[in-house]
């Protein structure tokens, strides 16, 4: 397995200006993580700020710590072309990172359609504006792909159809093993239907209960979530890293947004990932 770690998880030391990618990247050397994926919580940063992308570029290379995947936010229900300029524009910025996959979102994270012909209008546009940004994609030698997330573009029949419908040989999905969740869609369903069209795997662990206080999430299912410790939760991550490990060349990022203490939380789940592969064909 390939595994690594996403800067989202140290976002908010990040926030409070206790690390920079560059101690990110030292920290992940340090580690038992091979790699690392970059998430723009900022969308405009990277783009705004090309000597920050050069210098973590050359410091990923220096410390021997691939950026793998970039994330960005996008919103294509629309299929503006403003929207798709500046996700082209973000390609750019993989591109200088030397990351060969790429991800964005095609709507803010809480929408949801309000019936079935808003859907498939949306849907239409949706996969306009993927084709587009593919395309670019293709040309700088990258994989443009989708992640399993929020509300709208979630649940794995909904990921797969718009894999097929955007027929692009580089378009594919990042895979995070636990937000099927949040449409009500169990873990193993969400990645038996998309294992085969994965391009990278995130993954995150979560307490599950009927009823909650402040600061869960609730799901489309009533259900609701708190990020955890990678094998602290209710995830069956056994079951879901075993499929996982059919794939060998798909890089795995791990993805903390628990409220425990993030260097000693991302530590413990890193850990508890590899051995839970230990012995895993």
């Amino acid at each position: 397995m390939k595994l690594g770690v996403s800067s989202y998880c140290f976002r908010d030391l990040i926030t409070r200006g206790e690390m920079d990618l560059i101690g990110v990247l030292d920290w992940v050397a340090a580690s038992s993580a091979g790699h690392i994926e970059i998430a723009a919580m900022d969308g405009e940063y990277f783009l705004e700020h090309e000597d920050v992308v050069r210098d973590t570029a050359k410091h990923s290379e220096n410390v021997g710590v691939p950026i793998v995947n970039y994330l960005v936010s996008g919103d294509l229900r629309s299929a503006d072309t403003q929207e798709i300029d500046r996700l082209r524009r973000q390609l750019d910025v993989a591109h200088r990172f030397g990351a060969r996959i790429f991800r964005h979102d095609v709507a803010p994270w809480a929408w949801r359609e309000q019936d079935p012909g808003e859907f498939e209008s949306t849907f239409e546009k949706v996969v306009e504006g993927c084709r587009a940004v593919a395309d670019h994609a293709a040309e700088l030698g990258i994989v443009s792909t989708i992640e399993n997330h929020g509300f709208f573009m979630n649940g794995s029949e909904r990921l797969a159809r718009l894999v097929y419908a955007v027929d692009r040989p580089n378009f594919r999905v990042t895979l995070d093993l636990g937000n099927g969740l949040c449409v009500g869609e169990v873990p193993g369903k969400t990645a038996a239907g998309l294992i085969d069209v994965a391009a990278s795997i995130g993954v995150k662990d979560f307490h599950i209960r009927r009823s909650a206080g402040e600061g869960w999430l609730k799901t489309l299912a009533g259900d609701y979530l708190l990020g955890t410790v990678s094998g602290h939760g209710d995830v069956d991550l056994p079951g879901l890293l075993a499929l996982v490990a059919t794939k060998p060349d798909v890089p795995v990022s791990l993805e903390f947004e628990g409220m425990e203490s993030p260097l000693h939380a991302i530590e413990r789940s890193l850990a508890n990932i590899l051995r839970l592969t230990e012995g895993v064909a």
